[in-house]
């Protein structure tokens, strides 16, 4: 696994003079610490370090505390592979929490969902810059934020948001910021993102047929009240 990931920054940007900075993986870290002191020692495939190359054309707010970046990473056991990946940065140390919430998430009730109804995540790495704590979560790429409402989107990709939200569900909480923003399209398929204000014990008992086009089903009936408000109000895929 990648264990040390060093970012390269686009020189071209005004205001921005973080040329390119190196961090360490904190999941690595938390997991590995024992298993190394009992060997003593570390492979080379332990200690991979990962290169990761900022797009300078993808849109990005990096005059923000909590910039997102678009890249290419690259390890060195596979140099003719790019994987195009998202940096999702906390550039103050009482940011970093959210991030150390959010990888929770992927690593626990979010794990069998990877590369389905979430992105896959690829770790979370911390560092210092300019004597400020930094924390970086990489996630795959899967495309950019719905920008039309959930209700003018075609039928079919309405169904498919809502059946990934209920997956989320069925591990047992709420996603806590569901918004068009934080829904990811490309090619056809969707994930959802930003898991920082989750809200646990949930317990849905819907089935996840949706019957899309039909008469609207009874609240009382449907299993899950937050479905049901979403799959008429924002999605509006039942007959009035």
């Amino acid at each position: 696994m990648v264990t040390t990931l060093h970012v390269k920054f686009p020189d071209a940007w005004p205001g921005w003079n973080i040329h390119e900075c190196t961090l360490t993986s904190a999941v690595y870290e938390s997991d590995s610490q024992s298993s190394e002191s009992d060997s003593g020692s570390s492979t080379d495939a332990e200690l991979e370090v990962g290169t990761v190359t900022v797009d300078p054309k993808a849109l990005s707010d990096y005059y923000s505390d909590t910039p997102v970046f678009r890249g290419n990473l690259q390890r060195p056991f596979c140099p003719y592979e790019k994987t195009t990946v998202v940096l999702k940065f906390a550039m103050r140390s009482d940011l970093i929490s959210d991030l150390v919430e959010e990888t929770e998430m992927y690593l626990g009730p979010l794990e069998p969902l990877q590369g389905s109804a979430v992105p896959r995540f690829y770790g979370l790495y911390t560092g210092t810059e300019n004597d400020q704590d930094i924390a970086c979560l990489v996630l795959e790429y899967c495309g950019e934020s719905i920008t039309k409402r959930f209700s003018l989107l075609p039928m079919n990709l309405r169904v498919r948001i809502l059946e990934h939200l209920g997956e989320i569900h069925r591990q047992g909480f709420l996603h806590g910021d569901f918004a068009e923003r934080n829904v990811l399209h490309k090619n056809g398929e969707v994930r959802l993102i930003d898991f920082d204000r989750t809200i646990p014990d949930h317990h849905c008992r819907c089935d996840m047929n949706f019957h899309a086009g039909e008469t609207t089903p009874e609240r009382g009936g449907f299993g899950c009240d937050y479905l049901w408000d979403i799959a008429l109000h924002n999605m509006k895929i039942w007959k009035s």
